[in-house]
């Protein structure tokens, strides 16, 4: 007698209602094709258990929650940056994301000024009226790099701060800039409105090799010798006044970024008593801590007394040349927020935030 094949058992399990009318005969009158359909039936039955899984539900605000208190974590355990101390000044910026942080960062280059830093030491001596893209790897920069001491510094009349005011009237009277305005706001960009003025601000920097040599030896760091058309030098430093305009920014203490951000600031103007540009770009790059790479960037700016160095996160952001307002700028493209920056009539001027690049460029050319 020919019996059910395992195929034809299966069917009768999945779908019994399906059987023919021959193979259903068959099956009634057949003990051994019962007992192998019962085989059958219970493997199918365990195989359904094991592969049963409960329902997935992505919980997204928990996950948020836990990522963002690990982001917190972590950065409570390193050191605070100089940018971070400039934005401290003025609560509703202090928030903003990596990729908001890099539009403006012109603003805070500039009227964030720091003396004994190397970054900011590398921007002597000029006055700058373009811009260079200079892509960082946070991986390649050193996590905890020393605060060394390179000479003798003072502010008149004091280091410049962010304050915050209330309104558009006494942020235009503070900073003598005009308040901007765009023609129309993108969907999903509302008031109110948050004001930040930095004053104008003169400082010097008198070097001193000496110092430098002490610094680097309390902090166990290796430094090149400062160079006799160095030592000695005084670097004078003007800049501001800025304005800074933000919409949608978060309340102190809660976490988010503001959905616009247009600012402007007054072009600084740098000179020196000795250093020129490319002694003080040479010596500073050749230190222990720059990576290479940055240093081969910045390097190959044609015009270092001109060019405006823009920090750019390697992987998270790209960039290209574009006309603003009938001067050439930079275009900033992060993916979740874009900005543009360019510079025209001695003012440097930023647009961005968690926006498209066609929506920041309409913004950049409508301004009032």
């Amino acid at each position: 007698m020919r019996h059910l094949s395992e195929g034809t058992l299966r069917r009768i399990y999945d779908e019994p209602l399906a059987m023919a009318a021959a193979d259903q005969a068959h099956y009634e009158g057949c003990a051994a094709c019962k007992a192998r359909f019962e085989t059958v039936a219970n493997l199918s039955r365990s195989t359904a258990a094991l592969l049963a899984l409960p329902a997935f539900e992505v919980e997204a605000r928990p996950a948020l929650a836990r990522l963002n208190s690990r982001i917190q974590e972590e950065e409570s355990r390193r050191p605070v940056r100089w940018h971070e101390r400039f934005l401290s000044g003025m609560p509703g910026l202090r928030p903003l994301a990596a990729p908001v942080l890099v539009v403006v960062l012109a603003v805070g280059l500039l009227a964030g000024f720091s003396a004994t830093g190397v970054l900011p030491s590398l921007i002597k001596v000029f006055e700058p009226h373009s811009f260079a893209p200079v892509l960082v790897s946070p991986s390649s920069l050193p996590s905890s790099a020393a605060l060394l001491d390179f000479g003798t510094a003072s502010w008149i009349p004091a280091p410049p701060k962010a304050e915050q005011v209330a309104d558009a009237a006494a942020a235009a009277a503070l900073s003598g800039l005009p308040v901007l305005l765009p023609a129309t706001l993108p969907q999903g960009v509302s008031g109110p409105v948050t004001y930040g003025v930095i004053g104008h601000t003169t400082g010097t920097l008198t070097l001193d090799g000496a110092r430098l040599r002490a610094s680097a030896a309390s902090h166990k760091v290796k430094v090149n010798p400062m160079p006799a058309a160095l030592d000695h030098s005084t670097i004078y430093v003007s800049g501001g006044p800025a304005l800074v305009e933000l919409w949608g920014a978060p309340a102190q203490g809660s976490s988010g970024a503001p959905t616009l951000v247009i600012a402007q600031t007054r072009v600084p103007t740098v000179e020196s008593t000795g250093a020129s540009t490319q002694q003080l770009e040479d010596y500073l790059l050749s230190q222990p801590g720059v990576p290479p790479d940055l240093a081969a960037q910045l390097r190959a700016i044609k015009d270092p007394s001109t060019t405006l160095p823009i920090p750019i996160p390697a992987g998270f952001a790209t960039t290209k040349p574009i006309t603003i307002n009938g001067v050439q700028g930079l275009l900033i493209d992060a993916g979740i927020a874009a900005g543009v920056v360019w510079e025209k009539g001695n003012v440097i001027y930023a647009v961005g935030g968690q926006l498209t690049p066609d929506q920041v460029i309409a913004l950049a050319t409508s301004l009032h």
